[in-house]
């Protein structure tokens, strides 16, 4: 394999990264572009992506295209049209969601209005985006989704996360079942606390979790075919000590 390729697996191939105006989409586009991808960057608000683009600036040797599109929009018709210009995707990674209210409410004192807000934001979202994506993957393309480990244990106080990570897992490995080779191959990360700008800013980091870039280069790795994980399609990155697990870590 030659140098340029090992270090720039996606170069020549187009991936969308939904969601990348969030801490963890502005990572892994970074690390897309840094392999050499063309990304396009999808977020709701043109100013967030104005901001996305001002601060990855000369990130290449890829190429940054900002796209306002709500891929969790009801509309896949629309989205997918919204999207069509840029052809048949080699890679999409989505990386969408809401944790909902930072006030801790325990299942007896949840709201249906919270109930519902979370379900729509969190979980609905996902399916709205799975369905106008997937059919935007060329046949040997890849489609990257990042749920939260909450989905694997009990989550106390902010359960409705957890419930919502449990569906969306369930939902892009149903997926994955029933496309059976016949269409992209889809993958499920589960993953643990993940460092990002935003997070560092507040003083929410430790060097022992992954990084947003960690998750970027490896969806990379999986969109390009390459590396010893490519044949997995569910795999857990909870934290760097545990690295890249194809079952649940204790």
């Amino acid at each position: 394999m030659s140098d340029i390729n090992e270090h720039r697996p996606l170069s020549g191939r187009t991936v969308l990264v939904a969601g990348a105006t969030g801490g963890i989409g502005e990572g892994v586009t970074l690390a897309l572009l840094r392999q050499g991808a063309t990304v396009v960057a999808t977020g709701r608000s043109e100013e967030r992506l104005a901001g996305l683009a001002a601060h990855l600036g000369q990130a290449g040797p890829g190429t940054l295209i900002t796209r306002a599109v709500d891929v969790g929009a009801a509309d896949s018709d629309k989205v997918r049209a919204q999207l069509s210009s840029h052809g048949a995707l080699d890679g999409a990674v989505i990386s969408i969601g809401d944790w909902g209210s930072p006030e801790r409410t325990g299942i007896l004192d949840t709201s249906d209005r919270e109930w519902e807000d979370m379900i729509a934001s969190n979980l609905t979202s996902h399916f709205h985006a799975l369905r106008a994506l997937t059919p935007l993957l060329s046949r040997d393309g890849a489609l990257v989704h990042l749920s939260g480990f909450s989905a694997e244990i009990p989550y106390p106080f902010a359960a409705l996360v957890g419930a919502t990570n449990a569906a969306k897992k369930s939902l892009v490995r149903s997926l994955e079942a029933e496309l059976n080779g016949a269409g992209p191959r889809v993958y499920e990360l589960v993953i643990g606390p993940i460092r990002t700008r935003p997070r560092a800013a507040v003083g929410a980091d430790h060097p022992g979790w992954l990084s947003a870039e960690d998750l970027g280069s490896h969806a990379g790795r999986l969109i390009a075919g390459s590396g010893p994980h490519a044949d997995a399609s569910l795999q857990y990155l909870v934290t760097r000590a545990h690295g890249v697990r194809t079952t649940p870590p204790q």
